[in-house]
């Protein structure tokens, strides 16, 4: 079942689109499936962000307005306001994949989904797609501290394993709003050069408006820019990962109970 949404932005807006998403669950009858949900644009984004302090998306939107400026030196010759939202619209995707259990969207109580305008004003649609399929769940839970960056390869590995798919999907979700998952490098030091990487990027800073410390409303962006979701292909009963690829979870805040949901579709 495929849903198709409508609204009308302002310049550098965020919308709660959650409602929309939910009901187009609900209105599907899925009980177990997935659920994409899709932005036929170029210059606007789309997360799974907390929006309960409204002022924590605002810092988001000025963080990336700070590293994406508007500039003439970009080589299309479009107004420099439209190269920066494209760069912005690239970096954060156009699409999310979210499992369907038991009926509802598999969220964690601080991720809301968020529409995000880096241009505007502008009339906008966004569709969500509601597939009926069953799967194997699991979750692999963890302590976690600050700045960690936790190899769970071997546990999705062995999740799979037990999922007793030959060839198909695994989806990995964080349900957490400081919180990510890459694919990258093998390698302690490898991870800890990303790591560095994204915090001299996304700094910790004293004046977020965010009402929580500077590390979670840095957090928040870093988990904009990091994802929260990852598709892998399944061949033969394993991951279709190179020897060097690791799957890598990513703590912005911490310390905190954590886990990594794993879904496992066959064809």
């Amino acid at each position: 079942m495929r849903s198709t949404f409508s609204l009308v932005t302002e310049k550098n807006g965020w919308y709660n689109i959650d409602p929309q998403v939910r009901q187009a669950v609900a209105e599907s009858g899925v009980k177990d499936g997935l659920c994409l949900i899709y932005l036929p644009h170029t210059t606007a984004g789309l997360a799974a962000t907390s929006s309960w302090d409204p002022k924590g998306i605002d810092d988001a939107l000025t963080d990336l307005r700070a590293k994406f400026p508007a500039r003439t030196s970009y080589q299309s010759q479009d107004a420099p306001f439209a190269g920066a939202a494209r760069s912005k619209s690239a970096l954060s995707g156009c699409s999310r994949t979210f499992v369907v259990k038991d009926g509802a969207l598999l969220l964690g109580h601080s991720q809301t989904l968020v529409f995000f305008e880096f241009d505007g004003p502008r009339e906008r649609q966004f569709s969500v797609t509601v597939i009926s399929k069953e799967f194997y769940f699991e979750s692999i839970p963890f302590p976690t501290d600050f700045g960690q960056m936790r190899d769970v390869t071997e546990e999705v590995h062995q999740a799979v394993g037990r999922s007793g798919v030959k060839n198909g999907l695994c989806h990995l979700t964080v349900v957490a709003a400081t919180a990510g998952i890459v694919v990258c490098a093998q390698g302690e030091a490898l991870h800890r050069d990303l790591w560095e990487d994204i915090d001299r990027l996304i700094p910790a800073r004293a004046d977020f408006r965010h009402r929580e410390t500077a590390s979670d409303a840095a957090g928040h962006i870093k988990t904009f820019v990091a994802g929260t979701q990852l598709d892998l292909p399944v061949q033969d009963g394993v991951l279709l990962l190179n020897k060097e690829q690791r799957i890598v979870y990513t703590e912005f805040d911490g310390p905190r109970p954590r886990d990594v949901k794993v879904a496992v579709y066959g064809n």
